[in-house]
């Protein structure tokens, strides 16, 4: 603890030039540009993301960084896409309000068995599923803490555990959180544009997503015989990762991540039909881009720090995926990674949530870096989001790269009220757009504090797993 106290008294003096680097404006301007209706949503693997790819890759270059994907500064990440049609009837009888995830296989397909329930899919709640469908509440307890919550409520993993005990399909049952949180509205627009995966990591079952009234309905059918039909079409296609090296003294190295993408054209035919993702991500990746400017400044880095624009995130994590199976630089040589996500900038910044650093001695640098610019760690106070689990510090935490996604908290009733509003009228909808109304100072505020985090871990004690991690 000495140590951490000595460390965190230098710390401000040894970042400040690091941090004066940063431009609010910059960071305003980068995002105006990426959400223009030009890059049409930044859809995954489209020309407009395409172009964000190049945008970023010449951003990169102008602030020093030195290419570190597979062509320059580019990663290829090999994808499939679905587009599923499908009829879910139990006992003959056909489900409403169904939607049916494709999985790249074949066209058309139907699976049958017997309904059983799961719970929320953890392993102690998994039992006599053996060629039959199971039905699985979205979501996790809330009895769990924030972050085991968020990492139980991984649909993947529970698809993992279900095809290990002989399931033959899954139901995802809506509940009224989840419904609250994500209406069945906005999961229909996230469906639009079919489903992608990995070619290296198709899905290991056939998927179904029920409404909540029809949820309630299912939870009283267990031991009913049920059918699922699947027909798809599929196509083979690829999108970019975007990455850039500083080099240190040493080969060790800080990874922050953002994700590029967007929902592309997510209501066609609407009057605004194009879902640009000004919040949702084009301030992970400005802000990202301003971190790279700051730690350029440093005079000194004893450790390398990568910057890594992922795609793929609102298409299931794909990008982080791609690049944790197929790394440009050794997993080993990865002492820690910092996401930003979903930065919202619309109230000064006075408090972190740590989402995920907790779980680690990561955490030791982000409280240093805290208490050298006067923000409070707090506790999330959207635990129900389950945000660790859908963002791309996950795949990083799965490869054993000790890994969170700070987050600005509420710092006050204005906060709150942005982050509902924010919830409410303009996540994943084509009214998540560049305002310049927002407070780019609070953003830079963020970048700064993610900054001084990475300024500790230069020099600082490598990240280790705390005992009681699930990724230890």
């Amino acid at each position: 603890m000495w140590t951490l106290v000595l460390v965190a008294g230098a710390l401000l003096d040894r970042g400040r030039p690091a941090l004066d680097a940063v431009q609010a404006q910059s960071i305003s301007a980068a995002v105006r540009f990426l959400s223009d209706d030009l890059l049409e949503g930044r859809g995954t693997g489209t020309r407009g993301h395409a172009i964000a790819e190049q945008y970023v890759a010449s951003r990169m270059q102008a602030l020093g960084l030195r290419p570190a994907g597979e062509s320059g500064y580019l990663q290829r990440v090999k994808l499939c896409e679905s587009r599923a049609q499908g009829t879910l009837t139990v006992e003959g009888a056909a489900v409403k309000d169904v939607l049916v995830g494709g999985d790249c296989g074949a066209p058309d397909r139907s699976v049958e068995g017997e309904l059983a329930f799961a719970g929320y899919g953890q392993p102690a709640e998994i039992r006599d599923v053996r060629g039959r469908i199971a039905m699985v509440l979205a979501g996790a307890p809330q009895s769990l803490p924030s972050t085991q919550r968020a990492l139980a409520s991984a649909n993947e993993d529970k698809l993992k555990r279900l095809r290990a005990a002989g399931a033959v399909a899954e139901i995802v049952l809506t509940t009224p959180e989840v419904e609250a949180r994500r209406p069945w509205a906005l999961l229909q627009r996230n469906f639009v544009n079919g489903q992608a995966h990995v070619t290296d990591d198709l899905p290991p079952l056939p998927v179904a997503y029920v409404d909540l009234a029809e949820s309630d309905r299912l939870k009283q059918r267990v031991g009913s015989r049920a059918r699922l039909h699947v027909k798809q079409t599929t196509r083979a296609f690829d999108s970019g990762n975007v990455a850039g090296l500083l080099p240190g003294e040493s080969p060790e190295t800080i990874v922050y991540s953002a994700h590029l993408d967007h929902h592309g054209i997510c209501a066609p035919g609407a009057p605004d039909p194009i879902c640009n993702g000004a919040i949702d991500n084009a301030t992970g990746i400005a802000e990202m881009l301003e971190i790279a400017r700051g730690f350029g400044a440093l005079a000194r880095r004893e450790r390398s720090v990568l910057f890594l624009a992922v795609t793929g995130e609102e298409r299931g994590l794909l990008g982080s995926a791609w690049f944790a199976r197929h790394p440009t630089i050794p997993r080993e040589q990865m002492i820690a990674n910092l996401n930003l996500d979903q930065l919202l900038p619309a109230y000064p910044l006075g408090e972190l949530v740590l989402r995920g650093a907790e779980l680690s001695t990561l955490e030791d640098h982000v409280r240093a870096a805290a208490a050298e610019l006067s923000l409070a760690i707090v506790a999330d106070p959207v635990p129900e989001q389950n945000f660790f689990a859908r963002s791309d510090q996950l795949n990083f935490a799965r490869i054993g790269v000790p890994s969170a996604c700070l987050w600005q908290g509420f710092s006050g009733p204005r906060g709150e009220a942005a982050f509902k509003d924010f919830r409410a009228n303009r996540y994943h909808q084509p009214s998540d757009d560049w305002l310049p109304t927002y407070d780019w100072e609070a953003a830079a505020q963020m970048a700064r504090a993610e900054l001084l985090v990475g300024v500790s871990l230069l020099a600082g004690p490598r990240p280790m797993w705390k005992p009681d991690s699930p990724f230890r």
